[in-house]
């Protein structure tokens, strides 16, 4: 089994740390996702993960292509965090 990040992981018993910043994880992405939220945007907006040290950034974004089936490019996710 692999994970969102694409790394080989054992089965899990419960939700998994994406943003350790702000203590979001994959679970309470895939509420705001499923809430309506547009991708990582969205996902910055209502959780602020990915807004502290950006070190989940690339996890955030594949979980949100994975999720929605639309990939959001780099420049575009900096520039949510940025402004």
């Amino acid at each position: 089994m692999t994970s969102a990040a694409g790394s080989a992981t054992h089965e899990r018993s419960g939700p998994v740390l994406v943003c350790h910043c702000h203590r979001v994880n994959d679970a309470r992405i895939d509420q705001v996702l499923a809430a309506g939220a547009d991708g990582v945007r969205g996902v910055v907006r209502a959780t602020r993960a990915g807004s502290g040290c950006g070190g989940c950034i690339p996890m955030l974004r594949e979980l949100c292509a994975t999720r929605t089936g639309r990939v959001t490019c780099p420049q575009h996710a900096d520039a949510v965090l940025a402004g």
